[in-house]
């Protein structure tokens, strides 16, 4: 029996996400001191759009009959082995990746309100 995994870049996705994150909020103007993510996470926005984007970058598999019901591993390659082929990777589970998602995400939309950019923050 053979078992499909999905093959991700988390180095890339961390960016990408920080990016969405930032994008969505850079219009915002609030003090930085009581803006909270929370609210948004409670929106159709997030649950509809942000939440399934990030899933899916981070390796779920949403193809049965819920979220979160088809579970699989996925190869995370190696930060500096993205461009070498064979590539290096470590299996992990996408729940992992998915949390450092939604931190780049949050950094991203934090940095925006701040009025700042430093995607590369996002990977540490």
């Amino acid at each position: 029996m053979t078992e499909k995994i999905a093959v991700i870049k988390p180095y890339y996705l961390k960016e990408e996400a920080y990016k969405m994150g930032h994008d969505r909020f850079k219009d915002v103007e609030a003090d930085i001191e009581e803006f909270e993510l929370s609210h948004f996470k409670e929106t159709a926005t997030w649950a509809n759009n942000v939440a399934p984007k990030l899933r899916a970058m981070a390796g779920f598999d949403d193809s049965g009959p819920g979220t979160y019901t088809v579970h699989r591993r996925v190869a995370a390659i190696e930060p500096g082995c993205e461009e070498d082929e064979p590539a290096e990777a470590e299996l992990t589970d996408p729940h992992d990746i998915h949390e450092e998602l939604v931190r780049a995400f949050d950094m991203g939309a934090y940095d925006a309100v701040e009025d700042t950019f430093d995607p590369d923050a996002a990977q540490y």
